[in-house]
């Protein structure tokens, strides 16, 4: 059975690209296991079936696609990574002095109008 994840709490920015030094030391946080997992995030991945081996590999090999720069505490970013032979999965963490996994979640057809271009909100 895949990793189930059993962390707890908070919230990066950046524009993707390999010599991108916040998503590298985003990966280097991961990759030495200095990063938590929000209580809101669990519960998505509870209910969506996501591990935590899923979130590693969209951080580990994934690009950033949106930044939100004014968030609070820190500011962060959505990382698109392909799961499972190509299904698309997004994670949305920030860096502080650790790495905070805030939520995931998979393409929804509704919102996204590929894998990288969100639908216009309709009022």
């Amino acid at each position: 059975m895949p990793n189930r994840l059993t962390a707890p709490h908070f919230l990066c920015y950046s524009l993707s690209g390999k010599d991108n030094p916040v998503i590298e030391e985003i990966r280097r946080k991961i990759n030495s296991g200095a990063f938590q997992i929000t209580r809101h995030c669990q519960r998505r991945c509870d209910g969506r079936g996501i591990t935590l081996t899923e979130i590693k590999h969209v951080i580990t090999e994934g690009e950033v696609i949106e930044t939100y720069p004014k968030d609070s505490p820190y500011p962060s970013c959505l990382i698109l990574g392909y799961v499972h032979g190509g299904e698309p999965l997004y994670v949305l963490c920030a860096l502080g002095s650790i790495v905070h996994v805030i939520t995931v979640h998979w393409l929804d057809p509704a919102k996204w109008l590929d894998p990288k271009t969100r639908r216009e909100k309709r009022l």
